[in-house]
């Protein structure tokens, strides 16, 4: 393996957070709109502000301040009087830095395109101060009242479980509320070690501490249960959806006991989760976190009382040995089998059972890993003798032979990309079609897969279509520009992006007029390929689906 992503000031860091938020132009500004009426919730009222025909409620407290009770599940926030104005983002979560294994190369500050990888972290990175009392969650909606239900969907940012919160410009939801008639939730939940640092191992008081930031968010979607109809929302119609560190979320969600029955529909972008962290890995993390700390197993309660970025720092230095096709949640801090809030690997040996009946849409961008390689001066002219090192480096001793299948697959492509697409394929797109299979296999509800093949007409495409090339085009905010370009024929994309997320979210079909996307299936493996102009083609990507170019044979 060749080095870890290890700071979250770094521009690569900033770059995969995701969704980490920032205040969002005119919808946070002073002068955003008027008050609207107070909402009535669970826990008191609420009032938001409205401008351009929507309301916009910032910062409701869903759960109590987690340092409270560090490593544990949270508790519901307590009730206040009066009524209680929500017109700000909430603190962000402790963030920490990825530990996800990748295969990154040089970065050098005059790569062509570092300025698109600048912009992106530029939207990305955070701008509000961190706290554990982070629970908090936003709304917008067209309405805030009862009159009418309307369809909800729930952002779940990325970060590759380490980093990130629930709003920024890139994923301001105010277009899908507005132009979609549905109702945006998206929030922040705890992360890195505060959110799934396993101790349950040394004392039965943190039992749950390996699934503490599913569990936030598991509370947070009891809230939209409990609530949303008072914003307009309808209950009974709610799809959860992420991209990357958050299609991760949506993907573990669907093995989550407590989460059974919260949402209806599912959406994982550049996110799939076949196995989660297994239990002796998140306690081996624990010991040696510990160890680190210098803190005996028999006084693991010390934990709770240091400052959290110590603990962060410790655990995020951990690293077990990463295993050749463990994907997203491998060894890592990340969500974990537990036996509790979940029983089993979401989709291994098959997909779940307790979200047999929740329709799922799962897709990736083709060429994910360029972003991650955007530094690296090689990326673009590579020889082949550089390329085989990198396989060798990432497969050992499965390294020539994989070579040799992408050598083959995509003879006309430079070196470089035989690298950036291996890359992406063990992170995203093998794991998203062996979830897309088994889920399909099941033979109950529908599954539609789809592949990002636009290529964002930016520094000569050399990144080709990276990761989280959809994201603006699904909200239709198409920024930042330097990362998605612009004209008629990403207006035209995004409109066809947003009506295909919108109509799921509306019926659980994605399909749109001039546009019909049938469902997947392992015969056939029809994909929605959106590019200009969007199309579905049978078996992409036969490659990603080889044992021998996976490493794994």
């Amino acid at each position: 393996m060749d080095e870890f992503i290890t700071s979250r000031r770094s521009v690569l860091a900033g770059t995969l957070a995701g969704s980490a938020c920032m205040l969002a132009g005119r919808a946070m500004a002073d002068d955003a709109g008027a008050p609207t009426a107070a909402v009535e919730t669970t826990s008191g009222k609420v009032r938001g502000l409205r401008a351009g025909g929507l309301s916009r409620f910032f910062g409701i407290p869903y759960g109590a301040d987690t340092g409270q009770h560090r490593f544990q599940p949270a508790r519901r926030v307590a009730a206040w009087t009066g009524v209680r104005d929500c017109n700000a983002l909430g603190p962000k979560t402790p963030q920490g830095p990825i530990t996800l294994p990748g295969i990154m190369g040089k970065v050098d500050p005059s790569a062509r395109a570092i300025p698109v990888m600048m912009a992106v972290a530029g939207i990305t990175n955070a701008k509000i101060p961190e706290s554990e009392d982070c629970l908090v969650l936003n709304v917008i909606t067209p309405d805030a009242s009862r009159v009418r239900k309307r369809p909800v969907m729930v952002w779940l940012h990325g970060g590759a479980f380490a980093m990130g919160s629930g709003f920024d410009s890139m994923t301001d939801g105010s277009l899908l509320a507005g132009q979609g008639d549905v109702v945006y939730v998206s929030l922040n939940h705890r992360l890195n070690a505060m959110g799934f640092l396993y101790l349950g191992a040394l004392h039965d008081d943190f039992a749950d501490s390996g699934n503490a930031g599913m569990l936030d968010i598991v509370l947070a979607l009891e809230w939209v249960r409990d609530n949303i109809e008072a914003f307009g929302g309808d209950p009974g119609n709610v799809t959860i959806f992420g991209q990357s560190g958050g299609g991760a979320k949506v993907s573990t969600l669907l093995g989550m006991l407590p989460a059974k029955g919260l949402f209806h529909k599912a959406i994982a972008m550049s996110g799939p989760i076949v196995t989660l962290v297994e239990k002796q890995d998140a306690a081996a993390i624990a010991e040696q976190t510990l160890a680190s700390l210098g803190v005996a197993k028999a006084d693991v309660h010390r934990l709770q009382t240091l400052p959290y970025g110590q603990v962060i720092q410790a655990a995020s230095a951990v690293r077990l040995p990463p295993a050749l096709d463990g994907g997203l949640a491998s060894r890592t801090l990340a969500p974990m089998v537990d036996g509790r809030s979940i029983p089993a690997h979401p989709f291994d040996p098959g997909a779940t059972e307790i979200s047999r009946d929740v329709p799922l849409m799962i897709g990736t961008a083709k060429d994910e890993a360029t972003l991650f390689m955007a530094g690296d001066p090689e990326l673009g002219h590579m020889s082949e003798d550089h390329a085989r090192e990198r396989f060798r480096t990432a497969l050992g001793d499965k390294g020539d032979a994989a070579f040799e299948r992408y050598r083959s697959g995509y003879p006309k492509d430079d070196p470089s990309y035989w690298v950036s697409t291996m890359m992406t394929d063990r992170l995203f797109r093998s794991q998203s079609i062996v979830q897309a299979d088994r889920k399909s296999a099941q033979k109950a509800a529908a599954v539609y897969m789809y592949r990002v093949d636009y290529e964002p007409r930016v520094v000569d495409r050399i990144l080709r279509s990276p990761h989280g090339t959809e994201v603006p085009l699904v909200f239709g905010t198409k920024v930042p520009v330097q990362f998605v370009s612009s004209g008629p024929e990403v207006d035209a994309l995004s409109a066809r992006l947003m009506r295909a997320w919108l109509n799921f979210v509306r019926t659980g079909n994605p399909s749109q007029e001039g546009l019909e996307w049938p469902r997947y299936d392992t015969r056939r493996r029809l994909n929605m390929i959106f590019d200009a102009p969007c199309h579905v083609v049978a078996d992409p990507d036969p490659v990603a689906r080889d044992p021998v170019a996976r490493g794994i044979a």
